[in-house]
């Protein structure tokens, strides 16, 4: 099985190599992005490894390329991200994460948040909230109360994202937080709102 999918990675790399030479200036242009985007693909495995044993600068530029790759490539380096020891590097990965609201993603992000704190716990919620999944109200009201203002920011913004329309009172109802971050927050997530359908 192995070998059929390399086989086939390396004909998509050749019919691509032959589109390079393509008579529209569009189609070698496709090809050519194209081509980057498979190479980077096939090295994910030796990013992946790097992600283990790299300085943290670059480990944090791996997981900005791994957002570049997608597909399961970069998921598998970004979920490997967020067992990282560095928060920055984890941070990262949790807000890469967002574009990847697969149930495993949320289950692994959800999994996160009790052991994580600052901009890291900030950066789950907000990517938790992009998924827009209503079963993930309960988890994100959690954190409405958070000591951190930055948390609680985001928590508030990603509420406003998964909550039904009750949940709109417990929004309308924190105007009056001390904390400037928290209200911009707020009035961010008042912004949002929709009228349900």
């Amino acid at each position: 099985m192995e070998d059929k999918g390399k086989a086939l990675v390396d004909r998509i790399e050749e019919t691509l190599r032959e589109m390079m030479s393509d008579p529209s200036l569009a189609v070698r242009d496709a090809a050519s992005t194209a081509l980057d985007r498979l190479r980077v693909k096939r090295s994910a495995p030796a990013y992946l490894q790097k992600l283990r044993a790299a300085p943290l600068e670059e480990r944090v530029r791996i997981v900005f390329a791994a957002e570049e790759i997608g597909g399961s490539e970069g998921l598998t380096i970004l979920m490997a991200a967020l067992s990282d020891p560095e928060a920055e590097v984890r941070g990262a990965a949790a807000r890469a994460l967002g574009a990847f609201p697969a149930p495993a993603v949320l289950k692994a992000m959800v999994a996160r948040l009790s052991a994580e704190k600052g901009v890291v716990l900030g950066n789950l919620l907000e990517s938790l909230g992009k998924s827009r999944r209503r079963e993930l109200m309960p988890i994100v009201e959690k954190f409405l109360e958070h000591p951190d203002a930055e948390v609680r920011g985001k928590a508030i913004v990603a509420y406003a994202q998964v909550t039904e329309a009750a949940g709109w009172e417990k929004i309308l109802g924190r105007s009056g937080e001390k904390s400037d971050t928290v209200r911009a927050a707020i009035a961010r997530a008042l912004g949002d709102w929709t009228a349900p359908s």
